[in-house]
């Protein structure tokens, strides 16, 4: 399981496993912190009267909870079940399952090194969390020449950079996703239309883009790309010197990215 540094804190949302259930109480091991458990009263297990806290809570279950008090000197950690929203619960097993992830290419980096998979935490897999709230980013981060600089950028030095890039590759796959944008196009010669169609088909063969006719004076263009944000800055470069070349045979055009 990942690990985090330090101590939960008041109102953070933790994920952990039931590992003794009371009548009136259930106690929590914190997944995410190391030799830390929390109780959750049955007062705070469900938001309506509960009277057999066992129907909702079992040995070896997973749940997501929210921290109400905490007292680290007593190790005292005091847990809410009815106060956590259905979204941030979702929400932290998506993470949990991301960090999951995550945890076994900090491992393929501690193999890389010849050392613990604690040395690479305590190396790099802190640090990462730190910057980015949480591992799993930073290695998503760097399949992107983009995100790689932002990594040395944010303070992660070359070396481990390269290695984070090198088990990135390895491991993840970015998904293609679609950059849209619609354009209008308007041109006054005699001709208009056939301008306007040559232009747009010397566009779709030089540049890789996809165009549709939706009425005029609309078109739809769009690409594939594994990076949005350069998807997107090409898609409105593209549009813009489809601009200017209906610009120069008498007409004009707009041009709005999704």
């Amino acid at each position: 399981m990942p690990k985090k540094e330090g101590w939960p804190q008041r109102r953070e949302i933790v994920l952990g496993t039931v590992t003794k259930v009371n009548p009136f109480s259930a106690f929590v091991s914190l997944d995410e912190y190391e030799n830390t458990e929390g109780m959750i009263h049955i007062s705070e297990v469900a938001g309506k009267w509960v009277r057999d806290i066992r129907k909702f809570v079992k040995p070896g279950q997973k749940v997501v909870a929210l921290v109400m008090r905490t007292d680290k000197q007593k190790g005292h950690i005091t847990l809410s079940l009815k106060r956590v929203k259905k979204y941030d619960s979702e929400k932290k097993m998506k993470e949990y399952k991301r960090e999951i992830k995550a945890e076994k290419m900090l491992q393929a980096l501690a193999d890389k090194n010849k050392i613990s998979l604690d040395d690479v935490y305590k190396d790099i897999g802190f640090q990462l969390q730190e910057i980015f709230g949480e591992v799993f980013k930073a290695f998503h981060m760097s399949l992107t020449d983009r995100g790689y600089e932002m990594l040395i950028k944010k303070g992660v030095s070359e070396k481990w950079a390269k290695q984070i890039k090198q088990v990135a590759d390895e491991q993840m796959e970015l998904k293609e996703v679609d950059i849209k944008g619609e354009i209008e196009l308007k041109c006054y010669q005699p001709d208009g239309v056939s301008v306007i169609k040559n232009i747009l088909k010397d566009a779709k063969k030089k540049h890789d883009i996809e165009v549709k006719y939706i009425s005029a004076p609309k078109y739809s263009i769009f690409l594939k790309t594994k990076d949005a944000k350069s998807g997107e800055k090409k898609l409105k470069k593209v549009g813009e010197e489809i601009i200017k070349r209906i610009e120069e045979c008498n007409g004009e055009g707009s041009l709005k990215v999704d």
